[in-house]
């Protein structure tokens, strides 16, 4: 059962899209699987009393021209399961567990989000890492020690994002992505 203080943040004016919806196909999972588990379409849910806090952090990022994107929110235990299930099938199941929390799911509170910066002058997401760099590049600190001037920036960026979000009550998830935030002020 889905919490039931839920809201879609587009009605705070907080950009985002469901990650799921969007990438179901890449990840191994058919648009059937989703809507099964409970997802009909690309509107981000979050718990009411995280709103207030995300503008924060959107107010924040917007000092430096950005805005907060939010990439997922609340996601149902049923998604979780199929989501696990499929990534298993298509990338094993040590790459699975590296990213997915199957023992608190905590998409599933509505009081976790995974979030981008978004730049809206050219309208597309920033970058926080190379792709090329693989999974291990979806966590802290990856890049920190490394000097080229593009991991420097991931770093930094990546860096301002996480003490943006801590400063408004949210923490890293214990899978410690550099984008995955559980609110717990």
């Amino acid at each position: 059962m889905p919490p039931t203080n839920l809201v879609y943040i587009d009605d705070y004016n907080i950009s985002g899209t469901n990650f799921y919806w969007h990438k179901h196909e890449v990840k191994g999972l058919s648009k059937f699987d989703i809507v099964s588990a409970g997802l009909t379409s690309d509107r981000v849910q979050v718990q009411v009393v995280m709103i207030e806090p995300l503008l924060a952090v959107q107010a924040v990022l917007q000092t430096r021209g950005y805005r907060l994107f939010i990439k997922e929110g609340y996601r149902s235990k049923a998604l979780y399961e199929i989501i696990y299930q499929r990534r298993i099938e298509k990338f094993g199941k040590e790459e699975t567990d590296r990213l997915l929390n199957m023992k608190n799911m905590p998409h599933s509170l509505g009081l976790s989000v995974d979030v981008a910066i978004w730049d809206p002058a050219i309208n597309l997401e920033v970058y926080l890492r190379n792709a090329s760099d693989g999974t291990d590049a979806l966590f802290v600190d990856f890049y920190k020690d490394k000097t080229d001037t593009d991991s420097q920036r991931y770093h930094e960026l990546q860096t301002w994002l996480i003490e943006s979000m801590q400063a408004q009550g949210f923490c890293l998830g214990i899978k410690r992505e550099y984008f995955h935030f559980d609110y717990r002020p």
